[in-house]
């Protein structure tokens, strides 16, 4: 079985690029292109092609300026090369060619890039109870979070935000699950744990997840102790490219989950075709169901439906207990949300009693 080269390598900055080679797509872009980097470099203007010769330490600089001139779009329908060199570039070169915007997406993303480089990403918990004994942990959720250069602990939004932008994705995502494993069994984790995963972040599951794999075996837990949680199925545009990483996690004894149930009507759509072994109600449906007719009967339904095939429901965001009260009427399976416990960095081992419902 093979790695995955994309997963496990991180994009080196041609901070010493001396050259930049641009393919814009229309002559006003081009305009607009000449016009902003005219005065910071020399430019040949071939008709099909832009060269742009850099001055000494002019490189980030530049960037920024193009950033400033062009839009998102413009620099997405742009293809560049930058180029460190005095020969002209070669075939093998020419595989680095992308997008502008990824160029300027990757330059302003160089703090993610020392994140991952550095190894400063952390976890926190967050306990999930059986709704029926909500004292002690049934499994812990794996949040992702990560320090800056100050050392302040952040959430993850701003790290997976610069990630897509800069196409990152494939490595933040598999750091973020390794890391999260190497936790759980570092502090003690004695419940299963909920490993999050961005299915948009692997190609192959049999090759991009083989890092994992392995970090799994290395720290000596079992299958039957993880069930990998897909997050952002929002995102998802080839269903079944989907059911294969959920159908290679679960032949090998993990155990699936499906996040936020009732976000939109594509999730629940999801629901009938991967048939997950846990899903997770979205915590805007969660959040009044107490007093909410509608949200209500929708939970009820999906309540039903789950059970119908064998499919156990989790209700996160859970923030009162009048909550908690009727999804527990309702036969939900857990709980999970602030009333409970908050996410920490160490593992809850026991719920103060009083929080029962």
């Amino acid at each position: 079985m093979n790695t995955c080269h994309r997963c496990e390598t991180l994009p080196e900055l041609p901070a010493e690029a001396n050259r930049l080679y641009l393919w814009p797509p229309l002559g006003h872009t081009l305009s607009k292109l000449k016009a902003a980097v005219s005065s910071h470099a020399t430019v040949d203007d071939s008709g099909k092609g832009v060269l742009i010769e850099l001055l000494p330490d002019a490189y980030k600089d530049l960037l920024a300026r193009i950033n400033d001139a062009l839009t998102p779009g413009e620099q997405a329908d742009t293809y560049c090369l930058a180029y460190a060199g005095e020969q002209e570039p070669t075939l093998q070169d020419f595989g680095d060619v992308t997008t502008l915007r990824r160029l300027v997406a990757l330059n302003e993303a160089s703090w993610l890039l020392d994140v991952i480089a550095e190894k400063q990403l952390d976890t926190h918990f967050q306990p999930i109870f059986k709704a029926d004994a909500p004292h002690i942990p049934f499994a812990h959720e794996c949040l992702l979070r990560w320090r800056d250069s100050k050392g302040a602990i952040n959430a993850p939004q701003r790290l997976f935000e610069a990630a897509r932008e800069a196409e990152l994705l494939f490595q933040l995502d598999r750091q973020a699950r390794e890391v999260n494993i190497r936790n759980s069994v570092a502090r003690g984790v004695s419940s299963k744990i909920f490993v999050n995963f961005t299915p948009t972040a692997i190609y192959d599951p049999r090759n991009c997840l083989k890092a994992t794999m392995d970090v799994i075996d290395e720290v000596g837990l079992t299958p039957g102790d993880i069930v990998f949680e897909i997050v952002e199925t929002e995102r998802v545009d080839e269903t079944a490219h989907l059911k294969s990483i959920m159908d290679y996690y679960k032949e090998r004894g993990f155990g699936v989950a499906l996040d936020d149930l009732g976000s939109g009507y594509s999730t629940l759509g999801l629901l009938g075709m991967l048939r997950p072994d846990y899903v997770k109600l979205d915590m805007e449906l969660v959040r009044d169901v107490h007093q909410d007719r509608f949200k209500g009967e929708l939970v009820r339904r999906i309540i039903e439906l789950g059970h119908k095939f064998g499919i156990e429901i989790i209700a996160e965001g859970i923030e009162v207990v009048e909550e908690a009260a009727w999804l527990k009427s309702q036969d939900v399976d857990y709980f999970q949300g602030f009333y409970f416990a908050r996410p920490s960095a160490e593992p809850l081992a026991v719920l103060d009693q009083r929080k029962g419902t």
